[in-house]
């Protein structure tokens, strides 16, 4: 779609007015008709002004490529195992990876996390869907119950647990798209030393 076309549609969908646009853009009515013709091109600094004006960003406004909606069918959805863990892990998300990445995870009772942790660049949230969980991030010990979620930073090093008598679903949002259940695992270990805890990473 081209850019002018874009503005237009977004314009339309908001129910503004060229002149109301020009007003909360700070732009004349004229620029705005040119621009939405493709007559001219903006500068970076007045595509910032017209995104901001129509509550989107300048990425949507200038990324090119199919827009197509993305569906996965639940009996379609790819199945992930975390590092021999029980845990079931299904993919939501559109395949290739764009810049969300959405997981539902199924936690058996009674399977501890042990010392394992993952982590990953971006940020996370998950949503308790059913049962009982405890996140470890770093020092911190959180229990969500059906219903609660918890925001954090992916790059530190985590883990889930079900802390119920029943297997417990969650969901997890991760962005940018970075889930790999290969890689980015953490064991926490005794030192030889000193019994200082250490942090290493498990290729």
């Amino acid at each position: 779609m081209h850019l002018g076309k874009k503005i237009r549609d977004l314009r339309l969908r908001r129910g503004m007015t060229v002149q109301q646009l020009a007003v909360a853009s700070d732009l004349s009515k004229g620029f705005i008709s040119q621009v939405e013709n493709d007559r001219t091109s903006p500068s970076l600094a007045t595509l910032q002004d017209l995104a901001r004006a129509l509550e989107t960003s300048v990425a949507y406004l200038v990324v090119e490529g199919d827009q197509k909606p993305f569906v996965v069918r639940a009996k379609e959805r790819q199945r992930l195992s975390f590092g021999g863990d029980p845990s079931g892990i299904e993919v939501l998300s559109a395949s290739p990876k764009r810049n969300l990445e959405l997981l539902i995870a199924e936690l058996p009772a009674g399977v501890p996390a042990g010392d394992q942790r993952h982590f990953h660049h971006g940020e996370e949230c998950v949503l308790c869907m059913d049962g009982r969980v405890t996140l470890t991030i770093a020092e911190h010990t959180v229990t969500l119950d059906t219903g609660d979620s918890c925001h954090f930073d992916g790059r530190v090093p985590h883990a889930f647990e079900n802390a119920g008598q029943a297997r417990a679903r969650i969901l997890i949002a991760i962005t940018p798209a970075a889930f790999d259940p290969l890689t980015r695992v953490h064991e926490t270990r005794v030192g030889a030393t000193n019994g200082a805890m250490e942090v290493g990473s498990v290729a």
